[in-house]
């Protein structure tokens, strides 16, 4: 119940942020107004003032979906001093939160829905983690469906640039491999360059002829200062994309 209810709220956020729903179309004007006089004119306005209301009463009422779909995780934090009313407020604080992060990994594998279990991976982006919680991102990448949204799995590899150690390379490695991945392999690109080796190195340099991965290949060559990747590097500044071609440049800039 508590997934269909989420899935529903998530619906009508995405509609009512389309904007207020208005029985007469405003007519197109020339005319210039400050962001004052607009301001006045809104307060002023029934249909834009109740597409307000509706849209803060379903983002409250959204935000308490979510915290109740999390509520064994909160409750467990609380039982080791971290009072929280969303996974979210530890991604968004700037306080240590150590005696979390077992809690996390413990509820990293738990069915949460995905906004919650985002919440969890990136709150695992700390050096507090460093080491301690790859076995578990790892695993919970792989066992995740390909089928995920892009932009859920890259985070993943955004947690592992801040807490990857030399004994989990070779699992990054096969992450990155494996090309049915595609560009949810971004940051565990860069999480290599936090490890360096001539493995890894060599690694890097092969993925410059992988389109989805590139930038990426080349931002972890330029981190690792790699000089081998130079003549390679070289000749990606004529390639096809203006964006690789800048990176391509700019990387050399530094190399040389």
């Amino acid at each position: 119940m508590k997934k269909e209810r989420i899935i529903q709220l998530e619906m009508e956020w995405a509609e009512i942020l389309k904007g207020p729903q208005r029985s007469n179309p405003a007519k197109i004007s020339n005319k210039k107004i400050t962001a004052s006089e607009l301001q006045t004119e809104l307060l002023y306005d029934e249909e834009y003032q109740k597409w307000l209301k509706d849209k803060n009463e379903i983002k409250k009422n959204l935000e308490e979906a979510y915290s109740e779909d999390a509520r064994p995780l909160i409750d467990d934090l609380k039982k080791v001093g971290i009072n929280i009313k969303s996974i979210w407020d530890l991604v968004n604080t700037k306080l240590s939160y150590k005696p979390a992060i077992p809690v996390l990994i413990e509820h990293l594998s738990k069915p949460y829905h995905l906004k919650n279990k985002e919440g969890i991976i990136r709150a695992l982006a700390v050096k507090e983690a460093k080491g301690v919680a790859c076995r578990a991102i790892i695993d919970e990448y792989n066992k995740g469906p390909k089928t995920l949204s892009t932009s859920y799995r890259w985070v993943f590899g955004n947690t592992m640039v801040v807490i990857i150690t030399p004994e989990y390379v070779d699992d990054v490695i096969a992450i990155v491999s494996d090309k049915s991945n595609g560009i949810s392999r971004e940051m565990f690109v860069i999480a290599l360059a936090k490890v360096r080796s001539e493995k890894t190195e060599n690694l890097l340099i092969s993925l410059l002829e992988d389109e989805d991965v590139v930038l990426s290949a080349l931002e972890a060559l330029g981190m690792m200062k790699s000089k081998k990747a130079i003549d390679k590097i070289l000749m990606l500044t004529n390639h096809s994309k203006s964006e690789v071609k800048k990176i391509a440049k700019k990387i050399l800039k530094k190399l040389c």
